[in-house]
């Protein structure tokens, strides 16, 4: 803190008042921790203006700032205290599609075409297979063999090197 003015100085222009010495000695020390606490804090509002922030709104003062905005399917929601980022997909045709992840998952998205699943019966319509390797297929001589072994009518098996399709 700045040093107040010394009271010797204060006498010289009040006298022998002891009110008026105290009230302007009250006053200098005030000033000297008002010059203080404007020097903190211009040295705070410095560091502001040095320092990057991420906001929803621009702010003409912050020169470092990061407006977030929400792109295509994301959401921003901002109750005061939280935000929220939400996202959805939203396909041809409007159909939400929601996606619930039970342990870490990676999906990848086609460009184009038709997402399938793993597992599940589906129904793909033109589509080519290039190299296609089927794999695990059963070796079972005749349909009766393979229905045996759980090969359902449509299903795929082999005889050999020879690739069938179950009918019966």
């Amino acid at each position: 803190m700045a040093d107040p003015i010394p009271r010797d100085l204060l006498a010289k222009y009040f006298g022998d008042d002891p009110r008026l010495m105290a009230a302007f000695e009250d006053q200098s020390i005030a000033v000297a921790e008002t010059s203080e606490a404007v020097g903190v804090q211009k040295e705070a509002t410095d560091a502001l203006q040095d320092a990057y922030f991420l906001t929803l709104s621009p702010n003409s003062t912050l020169p470092n700032e990061r407006v977030l905005e929400a792109g295509p399917g994301i959401s921003l929601a901002d109750d005061g205290a939280n935000l929220t980022i939400g996202s959805a997909i939203v396909v041809q045709g409007g159909f939400n599609v929601t996606f619930t992840a039970v342990a870490g998952v990676n999906l990848n998205l086609p460009a184009n075409g038709t997402l399938a699943t793993i597992e599940g019966d589906e129904t793909l319509s033109n589509k080519a297979l290039s190299a296609p390797r089927l794999i695990s297929l059963g070796d079972y001589a005749d349909d009766i063999a393979a229905a045996a072994a759980g090969v359902p009518v449509g299903g795929v098996y082999r005889t050999g090197s020879a690739l069938k399709v179950r009918v019966s």
